[in-house]
């Protein structure tokens, strides 16, 4: 697929189609006839991976691949192509033959976010790639710096609006941006961001209490809570982690509020919907094992098998939900 093609399907298009035709599109996924035993993978298969190694992202990808190559029996290997957001993986697949052995590892951010954030991704998230199944979810954790003297929501809220904060989260546009920026909105109170490029680079003013509190995965910023060097304000899922059961919900103390993030696989629009039904079986199989969902406990996460018509109505939900959100805030890619 030439440069031209790969721009032509602008992310504008997507809300017009309607939720019911989106849908409707994924459901047919499963209606396909059965794939002959052996005629999907006949070879390695890539799952590319839109961050470096050793993230969130790239373990579930690499977990995926394990669950993949044991129950189908071929490699499953993963390639990771940082930049852009993730953009670059996304359109890298895009161009890739629609055969079965090129997938996504989708992200909040492919799936739902850069669109909003970018003038031209080189793609439409809900209309260029096919959903396969949902892999898992990890929750986002806000934190505050114990001087702060406050230990939950409720206390930080109050302490905001006497006086003005200055918070961090770990990626512009991202989850952990979006989750920080949601909850100032939610709480009525302004306070000073300061955005980085990483959780490490965060961490390092807010740690020492150079920032009052930050945003980051659950799995990055837990052990700093459990060590006693910040104070845990509340987990971004609408209910309690079951990793993290002492922590309560931000939405215990604002009604409705939610920001986590997903990832799962999805192949270029034209896969065969034999390859789609195929690997979504596999995986959802090995994600329904009991020595799975405890690996993802230990990283913070819990599997999510499911249906590519579940896959395709969260990411359905989450573009406007999210759109709408980036557009109330004012928030661009650099």
């Amino acid at each position: 697929m030439d440069s031209k093609s790969l721009a032509a399907p602008r992310w504008t298009r997507a809300p017009r189609m309607g939720r019911r035709s989106l849908l409707a599109g994924a459901g047919a996924l499963l209606s396909a006839p059965a794939f002959a035993q052996g005629a999907w993978p006949q070879r390695p298969v890539r799952i590319v991976v839109g961050f470096p190694p050793g993230g969130t992202t790239d373990i579930l990808g690499r977990l995926a691949a394990q669950i993949l190559q044991e129950a189908l029996g071929q490699p499953f290997v993963v390639e990771n192509r940082p930049g852009a957001g993730s953009n670059l993986a996304a359109q890298a697949v895009l161009r890739a033959p629609a055969d079965g052995y090129t997938l996504l590892l989708g992200s909040p951010g492919t799936n739902a976010i850069n669109p909003h954030l970018y003038s031209n991704p080189g793609y439409d998230p809900l209309t260029d790639f096919l959903p396969i199944s949902q892999i898992a979810e990890v929750p986002n954790l806000i934190a505050a710096h114990p001087s702060l003297g406050v230990r939950d929501a409720a206390g930080l809220i109050a302490l905001a609006k006497r006086r003005r904060l200055s918070y961090g989260e770990t990626s512009i546009g991202g989850s952990t941006h979006l989750a920080a920026e949601l909850f100032r909105l939610m709480a009525d109170i302004e306070a000073t961001h300061v955005s980085y490029r990483g959780s490490a680079p965060m961490m390092t003013d807010l740690l020492p209490g150079r920032i009052d509190f930050g945003t980051d995965n659950l799995p990055s910023i837990l052990p700093h809570v459990r060590s006693g060097a910040l104070v845990a304000i509340g987990i971004t899922s609408k209910d309690r982690w079951p990793s993290a059961p002492d922590i309560p919900a931000i939405a215990e103390t604002l009604p409705g509020y939610e920001v986590v993030a997903w990832f799962g696989l999805v192949a270029p629009r034209g896969t065969p919907g034999e390859v789609i039904a195929r690997a979504n079986a596999a995986l959802r199989a090995g994600l329904e094992k009991p020595e799975t969902a405890s690996r993802m406990a230990e990283l913070g996460a819990r599997p999510l098998p499911g249906t590519p018509e579940v896959y395709q109505a969260r990411n359905v939900a989450e573009f406007a939900r999210l759109g709408d959100l980036i557009r109330r805030v004012g928030i661009r890619a650099e």
